[in-house]
């Protein structure tokens, strides 16, 4: 037969083992966790971000914990990696980068506009840059460099310098 001791001893261990296996239930209940996208494999620096290429990952956190970078998938699908990103790993938002809009070397659109004037002539990229980014452009007629906000229509607009 079980003695006193051995019942409570039982008893005691049983419910240890319930509130172990109760209190991370009753802790991630509430907040289950965030959803967030990961490589599937290696993506490689200058990979496009595509759907084939990532998956859904369940990140535990609390729920005053500020957003993770990756919970949304249109925040990475057509992006270009910096980076080597490793397969089932959170995505840093700075191992990302926009695709480029213009290309170093081409010649595209170049507009000034004001309240007054419009000037439409062509620039010369010095460098590659995504939309909104501000590039040094060179006039190829005058051989001035001046600097451009790229648009996402693939024309560059000079502001007031």
């Amino acid at each position: 037969m079980m003695g006193l001791r051995d019942i409570r001893r039982t008893i005691l261990s049983g419910m240890a083992v319930f509130v172990l296996l109760a209190f991370p239930v009753a802790a991630f209940g509430e907040d289950p966790g965030r959803t967030i996208f990961v490589p599937r494999a290696v993506i490689y620096p200058g990979d496009v971000l595509t759907n084939s290429n990532l998956i859904e990952r369940e990140l535990l956190v609390s729920a005053d914990n500020p957003p993770v970078f990756g919970e949304h998938q249109q925040d990475l699908i057509g992006k270009i990696a910096r980076r080597t990103l490793l397969p089932g790993e959170l995505i840093p938002e700075n191992g990302i980068r926009a695709q480029d809009v213009v290309k170093q070397g081409r010649t595209y659109k170049l507009t000034y506009n004001s309240k007054f004037l419009s000037i439409v002539g062509l620039g010369v990229p010095l460098q590659s840059g995504s939309t909104g980014e501000i590039i040094s452009v060179r006039n190829p007629e005058s051989g001035l460099i001046i600097k451009a906000r790229i648009r996402s229509d693939q024309t560059l607009a000079v502001d007031d310098q």
